[in-house]
């Protein structure tokens, strides 16, 4: 029997002797490497492909996981925020004794500039 186009396609029997004399005989093809090689890296496209393979019945309750989720979360955030308002911190006796320090260590803006005129004229009066 003859061998067909496609076993011979393009090859050049002078070029394959001198690849065989640089290289030697090309090794024999390990076929179960191969397909181990094909499979493994198969199996994750083929397990998105059966797993999209569901019920629309089980589609509905997986798009309710995500929701039921984001709604504790807004619960929890609203049910955190909503307090009674608590008593100040600040005492109205500190408040004033801090009034009272800030009047005291702080110079009069005449002092600062020097007299009233000059302050008159910065600030455009």
């Amino acid at each position: 029997m003859e061998p067909t186009w496609t076993e011979h396609a393009g090859r050049d029997p002078e070029l394959e002797m001198a690849l065989r004399g640089a290289y030697g005989d090309p090794p024999e093809a390990d076929w179960n490497t191969l397909r181990g090689a094909v499979m493994a890296q198969a199996e994750l496209p083929l397990a998105r492909l059966r797993r999209t393979r569901r019920t629309p019945l089980q589609a509905r309750f997986r798009a309710l996981v995500p929701l039921a989720a984001a709604a504790g979360v807004v619960a929890t955030a609203f049910a955190l925020g909503v307090r009674q308002p608590q008593q100040p911190r600040v005492t109205a006796a500190d408040r004033a004794q801090v009034e009272q320090i800030l009047n005291e260590s702080l110079p009069d803006p005449s002092e600062l500039v020097g007299s009233e005129q000059l302050l008159s004229a910065a600030i455009g009066s």
